[in-house]
């Protein structure tokens, strides 16, 4: 059984390490608010009320040291019942915008947006406060950057994904909420793909298909000049 190290930093983020277990890592992909530190090779929390009772809960059963300094925030069961009973009681405004995003729907809609868009804006957004753990009037320019970082290195999202990450996080809180800062966000670079290679056997039966000799002529000569595409297209 894997131990599970929860711990301070000095910024008072509770961090959270384990040896590599993909079992655990699906877990603590189950808390919200969390953030990978490849460098350090651990997760970190912001230490709000609630979060380390989560981590414990997500947890239970693990082998868990637990840092002495964390220990006095440590809850009983009945403080942990009486949290989650107001929780549920009484959502924020912030919480229930953070689930819906009716304001959102509604003004794509309005300028007549494709249902495919619109699903994917309201997704990226609730996915990125769900990352966060935050309402919308609290996100900040370091929250959408550490969530595009963690589209990139930890989901491998490609670069048509983020691009519409960003694009949804930007008219949200650019165009609707109006932040400024979020149209500094930088877009990434174009994905390179390796060009597919045919085998000899695949080119000949290619060239074997066609009874055309002029458009056999062409073929050979296309495959043995190496044109591309465009290259094809002002030639011929």
């Amino acid at each position: 059984m894997a131990r599970i190290h929860i711990s301070n930093d000095p910024s008072g983020r509770i961090i959270v390490s384990f040896p590599y277990d993909p079992v655990l890592i699906s877990k603590v992909k189950t808390i919200e608010g969390r953030k990978w530190h490849p460098d350090q090779k651990h997760w970190s929390f912001p230490n709000r009320n609630g979060i380390l009772e989560k981590i414990l809960k997500v947890f239970e059963g693990e082998e868990i040291h637990i840092d002495p300094v964390l220990q006095a925030q440590k809850p009983s069961t009945s403080v942990i019942a009486r949290t989650e009973a107001t929780k549920q009681s009484h959502p924020s405004p912030d919480a229930l915008l953070k689930h819906e995003f009716e304001d959102l729907r509604r003004d794509l809609l309005a300028r007549k947006y494709s249902y495919k868009t619109v699903k994917g804006y309201i997704y990226y957004n609730r996915d990125f406060l769900d990352f966060t753990d935050k309402g919308p009037s609290e996100v900040n320019d370091d929250d959408i950057k550490d969530y595009l970082l963690y589209l990139a290195e930890e989901k491998e999202s490609a670069t048509a994904t983020i691009n519409q990450a960003i694009n949804a996080l930007k008219f949200y809180y650019g165009s609707m909420l109006k932040k400024k800062f979020v149209y500094e966000v930088k877009r990434p670079r174009k994905d390179k793909k390796l060009p597919v290679v045919m085998s000899q056997d695949e080119v000949a039966k290619i060239l074997s298909s066609v009874d055309n000799l002029k458009h056999k002529a062409i073929l050979m000569l296309v495959y043995s000049a190496g044109l591309r595409v465009g290259g094809c297209e002002t030639q011929i």
